[in-house]
């Protein structure tokens, strides 16, 4: 708990962290998403909601294994996802109404139901967290000597979930995996670039900037799969997300693996400014 301590009495480097990471998806996406539209290039409509509502979603779990692999500040990490998550009640509708202002084209298809998407949220971040911190203040010694066990049967379920959605959808799903992996892989690869640029720009040091980069990449794609095919009922829209999951395997664990072996290793263990 010390670390986090600390990062608290130094909240400049997580304020900013969690400024930039909340708002350089939306607005890449948004730019993205605008710049499609403008030159009337050729993207399927469920392509283009796809690309905003991951880029609506808080961050996934999966940054802070990609922060440890890349020998980052997982403190940070840990940090930066828990307030994305904790925010995502206000932000998930509000950079959905914002889309639907900004691009009046998409506003007809993007429109969430507020009511039954916070209820989506509460069910899917609120009550599991909750559930957990209850169980481990009950049962620590149980909960601790398990918690591998658990986030395995977790993760388990999960998938068993998505492979099922996947089987009954199938097609749908094969029909927009070429379309929609390239503007996954480019999502991937800009967002985490944007990230470390503006985290340098306002002199965060590497290490710092290396977390809050693989933070903007990665979004929670659980939630956007479930608001797409739950909420919004179209499975079609979730192929973006489900693709972007791959892609972003791709580029975080690439981008990991280099940081650990050519940068991580200069730069002095200084995790704060």
């Amino acid at each position: 708990m010390g670390i986090f301590k600390i990062l608290l009495a130094n909240p400049r480097v997580p304020i900013l962290g969690t400024l930039i990471h909340t708002f350089t998806f939306p607005l890449l996406a948004v730019g993205l998403v605008a710049g499609v539209i403008a030159l009337g290039v050729e993207i399927e409509d469920y392509l283009l909601i796809g690309i905003l509502l991951v880029a609506a979603c808080p961050s996934g779990g999966f940054s802070n294994l990609l922060v440890l692999l890349a020998r980052g500040d997982l403190a940070l990490s840990v940090l930066l996802t828990a307030v994305s998550t904790i925010l995502s009640f206000a932000t998930v509708p509000f950079f959905f109404y914002a889309f639907g202002q900004i691009m009046p084209e998409l506003s007809g298809q993007i429109e969430l139901p507020i009511v039954e998407t916070l209820l989506s949220l509460l069910l899917m971040i609120v009550v599991p967290v909750g559930i957990g911190m209850i169980w481990r203040k009950t049962n620590e010694t149980f909960v601790i000597a398990n918690t591998k066990r658990m986030q395995s049967v977790a993760q388990i379920l999960l998938y068993v979930v998505v492979i099922l959605i996947f089987i009954l959808d199938w097609e749908t799903f094969l029909d927009g995996i070429g379309s929609a992996l390239p503007w996954s892989l480019g999502l991937g690869i800009v967002s985490l670039s944007t990230g470390y640029g503006i985290s340098r720009l306002v002199g965060l040091n590497q290490k710092n900037s290396a977390t809050i980069a693989i933070e903007c990449s990665i979004r929670n794609l659980a939630v956007a799969f479930l608001i797409a095919t739950s909420v919004l009922g179209r499975v079609d829209i979730a192929v973006l997300p489900s693709v972007y999951f791959v892609a972003v395997l791709i580029v975080g664990l690439s981008f990991a693996r280099f940081w650990k072996t050519r940068v991580a290793p200069a730069y002095e263990e200084q995790p704060y400014d």
